[in-house]
């Protein structure tokens, strides 16, 4: 395994592996007992529209780690596992009638 310093990925660009530029890495979450990265916090590409894509409360995007293919020159994202609203909804509307009686 290659190790990365953190401070190297600041500012890096994602990409999807659908060709979609999604922004630069701002900042990254951790669970504070285990150390594991879960998220990526990303400032959105100007010219995404980011009415689907889960984001904080300062519009900033919330890209979970295991969406991560790959990290190189940019950051490339797997689209089948980026968490979008849509999928979010579609999640908890499964659970809902699955806890129906």
């Amino acid at each position: 395994m290659v190790k990365i310093k953190a401070s190297k990925l600041r500012d890096m660009e994602l990409i999807t592996d659908t060709g979609v530029r999604l922004g630069w890495l701002y900042d990254l979450s951790f669970d504070e007992e285990t150390g594991e990265i879960l998220v990526i916090v990303a400032e959105p590409d100007e010219d995404l529209d980011t009415s689907e894509f889960v984001t904080d409360h300062e519009g900033l995007l919330l890209i979970p780690m295991k969406a991560v293919k790959s990290i190189g020159e940019f950051i490339v994202i797997d689209h089948s596992k980026l968490a979008v609203k849509s999928k979010l909804r579609r999640i908890s509307m499964i659970k809902e009638r699955l806890q129906r009686p």
